[in-house]
């Protein structure tokens, strides 16, 4: 098995220098497509070093973040490395760092997932929305009225929310921080019912 080492030309005398090395085959058996290094990684070798630098304290953990990315991206779209490889190279090994950092990706989820329900619900104790959203003829008004508003974000929000998606993949969607969207929920919720009689007026709480 060989291994590509980032930057090609590294000499191991040069102290100042960082490799990045990944296995040219992954755990699985396949082959590594050679695209996803020489212009996904090889182009932002030294940000990669400084973004393990920065997350993991430790420079010389950038391989550890990098390799798996590569052997995902190579698995999912072979040599299709699309228009900006670098860029996504970046933003997996970004998450990735994180998810070394906290332990692994199931613990950083369940964080952001603590923190999400904890601001939702510091705004939901003034109404039990999303008990009522469970009976589907509520749910069916407030999503048709909330169209009737204009309000498609909200509206968009309903079904994340149902399905318990995480607080990353809220603010993934709408740009926004995990207290923004609650905020917006909720308030677009309450003027819903409002406007649709299921509730009477609520304080805004503010």
């Amino acid at each position: 098995m060989a291994v590509f080492t980032i930057p090609f030309d590294y000499d191991e005398t040069d102290k100042t220098t960082v490799p990045i090395c990944v296995r040219d085959t992954d755990d699985l058996g396949n082959l590594v497509h050679f695209e996803w290094i020489e212009q996904g990684v090889a182009p932002i070798a030294k940000k990669l070093v400084k973004l393990a630098s920065r997350v993991l304290h430790d420079g010389w953990r950038a391989s550890e973040i990098v390799e798996p990315v590569v052997f995902k991206l190579s698995l999912d779209h072979g040599a299709n490395v699309g228009d900006k490889p670098s860029a996504l190279v970046y933003s997996k090994a970004k998450w990735f760092a994180e998810d070394v950092k906290v332990g692994g990706r199931r613990v950083r989820r369940k964080t952001e997932v603590e923190l999400f329900v904890k601001t939702m619900e510091s705004v939901e104790d003034q109404f039990d929305f999303l008990q009522s959203l469970m009976a589907k003829d509520t749910l069916d008004r407030l999503l048709h009225r909330l169209t009737e508003l204009g309000m498609d974000d909200v509206r968009a929000m309903v079904p994340m929310i149902l399905m318990e998606c995480d607080a990353h993949e809220f603010q993934r969607r709408f740009k926004k921080s995990r207290n923004a969207v609650s905020q917006q929920f909720f308030r677009g919720m309450r003027r819903a019912a409002q406007s649709a009689g299921i509730m009477g007026r609520l304080r805004d709480g503010e």
